[in-house]
């Protein structure tokens, strides 16, 4: 079983006594198993928005991905779409169309096999949809796991039977759901169309309130237009599209994200500790880990720092990959803000601010003392330094790794006024970032390079 805080895969137990007592402990830990050293914080949410929203679709209906998929991949949003995996079931998956919107991000979850009420069928009735909804899902679909479920009629059933198969399930109760829900295997949500928020207005009021106390607003849709005979509470594709272009204006404000994106999040947000390594010249390594299984639990969280002073451009770097960053600024502070991994490697913040000289083209050249920047950069395996000296004199030209230890000398010897291009092979070194330094007397210039292989 896949549980909070756990770091092991879901697995199925006969007993769901020993689900609940697991299931219980782990929920009573988790809230306190975050360790950020300062002066890190963790985004509640991705971007430090206010809210989270995610839009789920039930049913297998077709205007689903019809219209509601092309709509939201307009605004870059990603939806759940919980399937109903039966074959005689009115709306059979349309797994091909469902392959593509994985393929663009969407998440693929599970509406069991025969949507039954939970409440009115036996736990081996129900330990079966669960596990043979998944299993098919996963089967079916490529590229992704199916890790949450939405509850047929919001009827929940024995929640350790869900559990075992899942990491959140959706019900229906009509609430926001606080930024770390107090049960995972029965989320709320808005049951949206004519049973529930019929208006943008509708729809946006609850967005509100979600950001008003920092929490999650989860909308529940079927139907799309009214035109697909038998579909539950169906809603017009206007509203839909009113409320995505309200949030989009709002973008400040809320993460809108697929609903297992969002319960990830907040099991990795509160599962995290950040460290820093060392903080030494032009660069911070950071620590990310947490103890959950990372085939499972690979979303980036936002994490900021206060940005050093003298420091007004950065890269961010996460093994051998650049990363989302950005500086922000927050009551007259500012921070370097980036979206990394847990366990994917160590994180190098590099300062950018340019020294010497400014950066110009490779064909170009420093007409006194200075450094250009590499080129190519990154580069795979080799790039090209180019330098100048204006006085004659004892000139190294050396490369470092983040923590400061030389890796290559490329020039250690005297050298006359001018201009000088070397070619540095980084074929036997790791991927990630480095330091190349030019030194001249008491002169000294340093810029970095990124490796990636």
């Amino acid at each position: 079983m896949l549980m909070y805080g756990s770091n092991k895969p879901p697995q199925r137990y006969a007993s769901c006594i020993i689900l609940i007592l697991a299931l219980t402990l782990a929920l009573a830990g988790e809230s306190f198993s975050q360790n950020v050293a300062a002066p890190y914080e963790i985004g509640t949410w991705e971007g430090f928005k206010s809210a989270a929203i995610s839009f789920t679709f039930d049913d297998n209906l077709p205007n689903q991905l019809s219209i509601a998929v092309p709509m939201f991949a307009k605004f870059g949003y990603g939806v759940t779409l919980f399937t109903v995996t039966s074959p005689g079931w009115a709306w059979p998956a349309n797994w091909s169309g469902l392959q593509e919107a994985a393929n663009e991000g969407e998440e693929i979850g599970s509406h069991t096999i025969d949507h039954p009420n939970f409440s009115q069928i036996s736990d081996s009735a129900q330990e079966a949809e669960c596990m043979l909804s998944k299993d098919t899902i996963d089967a079916r679909i490529k590229g992704q796991k199916c890790i949450s479920i939405a509850y047929p009629y919001c009827v929940a059933g024995n929640e350790a039977i869900d559990a075992a198969s899942y990491i959140a399930a959706r019900g229906c109760s009509g609430q926001i759901v606080g930024k770390t829900p107090a049960d995972f295997m029965n989320i709320s949500s808005f049951v949206c169309g004519v049973q529930g928020l019929n208006t943008a207005g509708a729809m946006e009021s609850q967005a509100n309130n979600a950001a008003a106390s920092n929490g999650w607003c989860a909308y529940l849709i079927h139907g799309i237009n009214n035109d697909e005979p038998g579909a539950y509470s169906p809603i017009a594709q206007d509203t839909i599209l009113a409320t995505l272009e309200y949030l989009r204006a709002h973008a400040g404000e809320f993460w809108v994200a697929p609903f297992g994106t969002v319960a990830r999040y907040i099991r990795e947000r509160n599962a995290a500790s950040v460290s820093e390594l060392s903080n030494e010249n032009d660069s911070i390594v950071v620590r990310l880990t947490d103890n959950l299984d990372s085939s499972y639990y690979d979303v980036p969280l936002t994490i900021r720092r206060p940005l050093p002073g003298g420091w007004d451009s950065v890269s961010v770097v996460q093994f051998d990959s650049v990363v989302s960053s950005r500086i922000v600024s927050v009551d007259t502070i500012k921070y370097v803000e980036f979206d990394a991994i847990p366990d994917s490697g160590n994180i190098s913040i590099v300062n950018e601010t340019p020294t010497g000289i400014g950066l110009q083209g490779p064909s170009s050249g420093p007409e006194t003392f200075g450094l250009l920047q590499n080129y190519p950069n990154p580069f795979n395996p080799t790039t090209n330094i180019r330098f100048r000296i204006e006085e004659a004199g004892f000139v190294t030209l050396k490369v470092y790794d983040v923590l400061g230890r030389s890796v290559a000398t490329l020039v250690d010897k005297l050298e006359r006024p001018g201009g000088y291009e070397v070619r540095f092979d980084g074929s036997r070194l790791a991927s990630g970032v480095y330091f190349y330094r030019l030194r001249e007397g008491n002169d000294l210039l340093q810029k970095k390079l990124v490796l990636v292989k």
